[in-house]
């Protein structure tokens, strides 16, 4: 490298060797390439190509997740007391109510971590409003599955009287027995019976778990849209008829239960996420 002619002084110059060898070391420093300085907290994004090198959903910080279920029988809507629905028993019915717990949504990032919200809400099918829902303080992450409790865990199952929506006045509590009653469906059958299906208990709490790897969504707010299949509990993996597995479960034991509980794992699916 060469030097500008004004920092070599002559032979005959004042100037010390050591400021001699500042000047160099200044100029040398001066022609070196500049260096690039990392932030010490890198952001969440770094790394996460969002064209090619990532699945599911990131909320790239601290954020807020919606979710709207909508409710079907099949590939039909509910339409409450009036319309007749078959189910794979060939059992024909209406529909009167579908009430149900919707809580503990779990997002599970890409690593296998587990973050549960701890959300408790009650959902009424007939009412619309109740089965729109935000959860606040969603950490950052990429979340590729989600899991959600369509009932109460056992803590706070076993864990007496609530408040908010595990208020025993909303009617979802056996008050004979300290539980709650996770979903409940009850109706009119076409032979003149009625029917009516409480599932409740730890072992038939019905989680479901929901694959996210489809998507490839980034937003501080996402909006889950999801779909309750009611005709899911009445097969797969069983077909459960009325006339064999009966009309009534109202207990944890009862007859049936363990059955309709299984089917449950699948009733719910992710009809879109949105941003």
């Amino acid at each position: 490298m060469a030097y500008p002619n004004f920092f070599l002084p002559s032979l005959g110059s004042n100037i010390s060797f050591s400021s001699l060898i500042v000047i160099i070391l200044i100029v040398i420093s001066a022609c070196k390439d500049p260096i690039e300085v990392k932030p010490a907290n890198p952001g969440l994004n770094e790394g996460w190509d969002t064209v090619t090198n990532f699945s599911g959903l990131i909320v790239p910080q601290t954020g807020i997740l919606n979710i709207k279920v909508k409710y079907s029988f099949g590939n039909e809507p509910i339409i409450f007391n009036t319309k007749k629905y078959i189910n794979a028993a060939n059992d024909t019915f209406t529909i009167r109510e579908i009430r149900h717990y919707f809580s503990n949504v779990t997002l599970i990032k890409a690593t296998g971590e587990r973050i549960n919200l701890k959300n408790y809400h009650l959902m009424d099918a007939s009412v619309p409003s109740t089965s729109i829902i935000s959860i606040e303080n969603v950490p950052p992450g990429n979340y590729t599955g989600m899991m959600v409790l369509l009932g109460v865990d056992s803590m706070r199952n076993r864990g007496g009287l609530q408040e908010g929506a595990l208020d025993p006045a909303w009617s979802m509590f056996w008050t004979w027995s300290t539980g709650y009653i996770f979903y409940r469906i009850n109706g009119l059958v076409n032979n003149g019976k009625s029917y009516s299906f409480d599932i409740g208990g730890d072992e038939h709490a019905p989680y479901i778990d929901l694959n996210l790897n489809a998507y490839k969504v980034k937003s501080k707010t996402p909006t889950f849209e999801l779909n309750l299949d009611a005709n899911e509990m009445f097969e797969s993996p069983a077909v459960y008829s009325f006339e064999k597995d009966g009309y009534v479960i109202h207990s944890n034991v009862d007859p049936g239960v363990e059955k309709m509980g299984k089917n449950m794992k699948d009733m719910l699916k992710i009809t879109q996420l949105l941003p």
